[in-house]
């Protein structure tokens, strides 16, 4: 009910307005159903609150009678109410739970659900209705709940309270915990048992596979035992080796076709008979070819007979190679191996191989004989250069006898310096290299002297094209060489001749100056400059002569053999200035373009100066009205190049093939021998060299002359 002071009041202020009487009645009539209507109202009111406490008086009963935990919070999160079911739930009491925050009841992970799940309904979004949480005992262990929570507002949409409902669904979870174990686990073993049953399936597939696999097997073996039993009974029909089968018994039980045709016996009357009655007596008699059979019998041993000739009748006699080879069975379970069945007698004719042996052996001594008999030293050799045959030359040139130097390696028998070369040589034979190319190498005989042998050689090699053995051919140079010195020193006393109006100008010179200082002293003796000056210039032109005489000695004098590490430049400057006069006699301008620092060869000096001074005469005969020679030396990737370019007359293109030939010349007769150029060639060939001409008629040419450079020097 509300104060009926209120009602006075508002008399009194209409009172105070100064309304007509009117207006006053109407007003009191309007503020007593006002009046009216606000007991009526309060009335109203009254019931609803009574209803309320009714309502709340049901629900806390509800509540505090209920299992699950009923509770209300507030919106600051602080407990406003808590079912009395808490305690059973966690332990505490109402009132250390009314005390406690959410931070102290839930676990961390449950604790962000919780605020999620309060995020979610504070938004205004779609709210979740059932959530878990896990909360603290008070004993510290957990316990799982299930909490259903409902955001409760004002009329005006604000939140005002938090109501939950809690229920304890640990041991639901357990279950559910243990529902999930015991169907993974039952998932597992249906897997393993599914696995197990695929992989006994797998095998029963595989052994039906195999099975099947085996009986294609067994009757690919049927098929292949047939062919093959077809195929051995026609080899046995076409071998041509006579088989004679035989049994303990001395009865002959299987023979081929061969053994038949052989001895013109058919195959009726052979089988099963006792081999005394197929056999001639004399036969088994040389070759006791019973007694053989019962020891193998009893051995098990095969037995190698040997030959024997044997004529069958109406046919020339034949000789045959026998043996006897035991027919075991396979052993039985326990044995280590079967008894001898039969005894096979294989009989081979080897007439035409006989005939053949001795054919070959007559070959081998006719060969034998001509190898020993050869004027070259013929050397066989294995693989790796060690000597198997050493002929009748090679003693004689060596001194050695095959019996001293077989096994020994060649290169141990040829000179030191020259033994790593036969080495280099004998390795690229055996690799095929070389074939066809001499090689000149030194041997060292009994008596320690020095032998020059140009050596040829080549492999000898089997089916499969593999090197097995080396063969070399070695000649005596020694007489060669004798000749060889004697035409280049006929050759160079040639030059000389060609070269003595030059050399006897070039020595009048220096000994005119002489004579006419001479002179000079002897006229004026007391005059001491002038005998100073008279006695320089005789000393000058001595030497110069001197000088002159010293390099005509030098180029005179036969060469030697030896071959040495030499400058080519130098070489060329010594024979340029030998030459120098007879150049200015022909009226032969010199042009030098010789590069410095050039590798060194292995060579002759003198000989190569031979060669040198046969180039520039050479080019001095081809300029009869003189013109000018140049003479170039430069480094190449192979060795050493030296060019010697004329403007002469040139060389007609038909003579340029035969140029080098001995005795080719296109000299007037009695002008030249042919020889120089034939000699230069072979000398440069000595010097693993070559040398070549390039010519055009009327404008002169160049001859090109390349020397391999000193092996190691690059």
């Amino acid at each position: 009910m509300r104060p009926k002071s209120n009602h006075r009041g508002e008399v009194r202020k209409m009172k105070d307005q100064g309304k007509t009487k009117e207006q006053l009645l109407d007003e009191l009539v309007k503020l007593r159903h006002r009046i009216a209507e606000l007991e009526a109202a309060d009335t109203a009111q009254a019931q609803v609150e009574e209803t309320l406490r009714e309502s709340e008086r049901r629900y806390r009963l509800f509540a505090e009678n209920a299992s699950d935990v009923i509770w209300t919070m507030d919106i600051d999160l602080r407990f406003t109410y808590v079912s009395p079911s808490v305690t059973d739930m966690l332990g505490y009491s109402v009132e250390e739970v009314m005390a406690q925050t959410l931070e102290d009841l839930l676990t961390p992970a449950s604790l962000e659900v919780a605020r999620d799940a309060l995020a979610e309904a504070l938004a205004v979004v779609k709210a979740r209705d059932l959530f878990e949480l896990e909360l603290n005992r008070k004993d510290g262990s957990t316990v799982w709940t299930e909490v259903k929570m409902t955001l409760l507002r004002a009329p005006d949409g604000q939140p005002v309270r938090i109501l939950g409902v809690a229920r304890d669904v640990t041991e639901r979870r357990e279950a559910e915990q243990a529902l999930h174990r015991a169907y993974g686990e039952l998932e597992t073993r249906v897997q393993e048992r599914t696995a197990e049953l695929a992989k006994v399936n797998e095998a029963l597939r595989a052994e039906i596979a195999e099975r099947e696999r085996a009986e294609e097997a067994l009757q690919e073996s049927k098929r292949q035992l047939e062919s093959r039993e077809r195929f051995i009974t026609n080899i046995l029909g076409s071998i041509p080796t006579s088989l004679v089968v035989i049994d303990r018994a001395l009865r002959i039980v299987s023979v081929n076709r061969n053994f038949l045709e052989k001895t013109r016996r058919e195959e009726q009357a052979t089988l099963s008979r006792k081999v005394e009655e197929v056999f001639p007596q004399v036969l088994l008699k040389y070759t006791r070819l019973d007694e053989k059979v019962q020891e193998i019998f009893r051995t098990g041993k095969p037995v190698e007979g040997g030959k024997f000739a044997y004529r069958a009748p109406s046919l020339p006699t034949r000789t045959y190679y026998y043996r006897l080879i035991p027919l075991s069975l396979s052993p039985r379970p326990g044995e280590v191996e079967g008894g001898v069945e039969n005894v096979m007698l294989l009989m081979d004719d080897i007439t035409e191989r006989e005939q053949l042996g001795e054919e070959v052996r007559r070959a081998e001594r006719h060969l034998a004989s001509v190898v020993d008999s050869a004027y070259d030293l013929v050397v066989s050799m294995d693989s790796e250069g060690r000597i198997l045959t050493w002929n009748r030359a090679a003693e004689r040139t060596s001194g050695f006898r095959p019996e001293v130097v077989k096994g020994q390696y060649l290169p141990g028998l040829c000179v030191e310096e020259d033994q790593q070369k036969m080495k280099s040589w004998l390795t690229q034979l055996t690799r095929g290299q070389f074939a066809k190319k001499s090689i000149e190498i030194n041997l060292r005989t009994k008596g320690g002297e020095e032998v020059p042998i140009s050596w040829v050689g080549s492999r000898m090699l089997n089916d499969d094209r593999r090197t097995v053995g080396l063969v070399a051919v070695g000649r005596d140079l020694t007489e060669r060489k004798r000749l060889e010195a004697q035409l280049i020193q006929s050759a160079k006393l040639t030059s000389l001749g060609v070269m003595a109006g030059g050399i006897a100008h070039e020595i009048r010179n220096p000994l005119a100056i002489s004579s006419a200082a001479a002179q000079l002293l002897l006229e004026s003796p007391e005059d001491e400059e002038l005998r100073e000056g008279a006695v320089k210039r005789i000393h000058s032109g001595i030497q110069r002569a001197s000088y002159i005489i010293e390099n005509l000695l030098k180029f005179a004098r036969p060469p030697e053999e030896r071959m040495v590490s030499m400058d080519i430049d130098e070489a060329l400057e010594e024979t340029l200035s030998l030459l120098a006069n007879q150049l200015k006699v022909q009226q032969v301008e010199l042009r030098k373009y010789l590069a410095p620092d050039l590798l060194p060869v292995v060579g002759n000096k003198s000989l190569l100066e031979q060669v040198f001074s046969n180039m520039i005469l050479n080019a001095c005969n081809a300029m009869p009205e003189g013109g000018t020679l140049t003479v170039a030396t430069l480094a190449t990737k192979a060795g050493v190049e030296i060019r010697f370019a004329d403007t002469g007359v040139g060389v007609p293109p038909e003579h340029l093939v035969a140029i080098f030939d001995p005795f080719f010349t296109t000299m007037p007769v009695g002008k030249g021998t042919g020889l120089g150029l034939s000699i230069s060639y072979s000398i440069i060939q000595q010097h693993q060299g070559t040398i070549e001409v390039e010519s055009q008629e009327g404008q002169g040419s160049t001859f090109i002359v390349r020397l391999p450079v000193t092996p190691g020097s690059k």
